[in-house]
C-alpha cells in the first residue's frame, strides 16, 4: 500500500513539475508574442466548457484582427515615410519661393515705384533672382517620386510637383516682364508681370493644398496604426 501511494505522489510530483515548467516557458512565451490574456475566459463550476470556448473564441478573434490591421500598417509604413518626406520638399519649396521673392524682387519693385532703382543694382539683383529660381527649378525636377507608391499616389505626387515647376516658371516670366520695364514704358509688361505672379500663387496655393492632403492622408493612417 505504502509503495503504491508513493507511486502515486511521485507521478503528481513529476505533472506539478511539468505543468509548472510549461506556465513559465511556453505560456509566457506565447503571451509575450501575441499579447493574448484570458481575461474573458471564466470556468463555471459546473464544469461547462461552452462559456470557455465562447470567449476563447472572441478573444483570438480580437487577436486576429490585430495582426491584421499590423500587417497592414506595416506595409503602408514605406509609403507613409516617402509621403511625408516629399511632402515636406514641397513645403520647403514652396516657402523659399515665397523667400526668394521678398528677399529680392519685392526692394527691387519698391525701388522702381518710387524712382530710386539703379540700373547697375537692378541687373545684379535679376541675375540673382534668375539664378536662385533656376536652383529651385532644379531641386523640384529632383524629387524623386518612389515607384513603390500606388498608382493614385505617384500621379497625385506628380500633380503637386508639376504645380510647384508652375508656379516658378511664372516667377520666372514675372521677372522677364520686370526687366522689359526698366526698358520700355509700355502698359502691357506691367499687366503680364501682375498676370503672372497671380499665376503662380494660384499654383502655389495648389501646392499648399496638395501637401497638407498628403499630411493629413498619413496621420490617418498612423492613427489607425
Amino acid at each position: 500500500m505504502k509503495h503504491i501511494i508513493l507511486a502515486v505522489f511521485v507521478l503528481l510530483l513529476v505533472g506539478c513539475n511539468q505543468n509548472e515548467e510549461f506556465s513559465k516557458a511556453d505560456n509566457l512565451e506565447f503571451a509575450a508574442k501575441t499579447h493574448f490574456t484570458m481575461s474573458n475566459v471564466v470556468i463555471s463550476a459546473g464544469g461547462n466548457n461552452s462559456n470557455i470556448s465562447a470567449n476563447n473564441t472572441l478573444n483570438f478573434s480580437g487577436h486576429n484582427e490585430n495582426i491584421l490591421k499590423n500587417t497592414i500598417s506595416g506595409s503602408n509604413e514605406t509609403s507613409i515615410i516617402s509621403r511625408g518626406i516629399i511632402a515636406e520638399q514641397f513645403n520647403a519649396a514652396h516657402d523659399d519661393i515665397f523667400n526668394v521673392w521678398d528677399q529680392y524682387f519685392t526692394p527691387l519693385y519698391n525701388a522702381y515705384q518710387y524712382d530710386t532703382l539703379q540700373m547697375t543694382d537692378a541687373a545684379d539683383e535679376i541675375t540673382s533672382l534668375n539664378n536662385s529660381f533656376s536652383e529651385l527649378q532644379k531641386e523640384v525636377e529632383g524629387i524623386a517620386i518612389p515607384e513603390s507608391l500606388t498608382k493614385r499616389d505617384q500621379q497625385y505626387i506628380q500633380e503637386i510637383k508639376d504645380d510647384l515647376l508652375l508656379a516658378i516658371s511664372n516667377r520666372s516670366l514675372a521677372i522677364i516682364e520686370f526687366k522689359s520695364m526698366l526698358g520700355s514704358d509700355e502698359v502691357s509688361h506691367q499687366e503680364f508681370l501682375d498676370i503672372h505672379i497671380n499665376n503662380s500663387e494660384k499654383y502655389l496655393k495648389e501646392v499648399e493644398e496638395g501637401s497638407a492632403k498628403l499630411a493629413l492622408e498619413n496621420e490617418e493612417l498612423i492613427t489607425v496604426k
